[in-house]
C-alpha cells in the first residue's frame, strides 16, 4: 500500500526526525497551521505507520563499549535455525537476511571483551553457522534516521 504523503507531512516528518519531542504548537508555528491540524495529520502518520516516535539509547553512556556488525554464512537448508536462534539473543538489535556472499548482517553491543567473546561463540556454535565475520565499530562517522520526499 503506497500512502500519499503530501508537503506538509513532509515538513512535520523532518521537523520530528530532528526531535520527536517536538510540541504540535511549535510545529504548528513554524507551518503557520493550527495546532489542531497538525495533530490530526501526526496522528494520520502513526496510525498509517509512516512513522513512528521512538526513544533511542545511548549506547557508550549505558556502558556498551563494544559494538559492530557480524556477517553470518549458513547452511541454507538450516537459515530458519539461525534466524530463530539469532532472535533469542538480546545483545543483536539489528538482523538483516541478505543475498549474496553472506546470509545475515547482525548489529550487536556488548559491555566487556568477555561478553563480546561468548556472543561470538555462541553464534559460531549454532546449528547451520558456517561461517562469521566480525567488524567492530571504531567511530561513528554517520548515523542518519532524515528523510527527505
Amino acid at each position: 500500500m503506497n500512502l500519499q504523503v503530501d508537503d506538509i507531512d513532509s515538513q512535520i516528518i523532518k521537523i520530528l526526525n530532528s526531535n520527536g519531542r517536538t510540541p504540535n504548537t511549535e510545529i504548528a508555528n513554524k507551518l503557520k497551521l493550527s495546532e489542531t491540524a497538525i495533530r490530526k495529520r501526526i496522528k494520520k502518520l502513526l496510525d498509517d505507520e509512516v512513522i513512528q516516535i521512538v526513544a533511542v539509547v545511548n549506547q557508550e553512556k549505558m556502558g556498551y563499549v563494544f559494538r559492530g556488525n557480524i556477517c553470518i554464512k549458513t547452511d541454507i537448508k538450516k537459515i530458519d535455525n539461525v534466524k530463530n536462534e539469532l532472535n533469542k539473543i538480546d545483545r543483536i538489535w539489528y538482523i538483516a537476511l541478505l543475498t549474496g556472499a553472506f546470509d545475515f548482517d547482525i548489529e550487536f553491543s556488548a559491555k566487556s571483551q568477555e561478553e563480546l567473546r561468548m556472543l561470538i561463540d555462541r553464534i559460531n556454535k549454532m546449528e547451520g553457522v558456517i561461517k562469521t565475520d566480525v567488524s567492530i565499530r571504531l567511530q561513528l562517522l554517520r548515523n542518519r534516521n532524515d528523510w527527505e520526499k
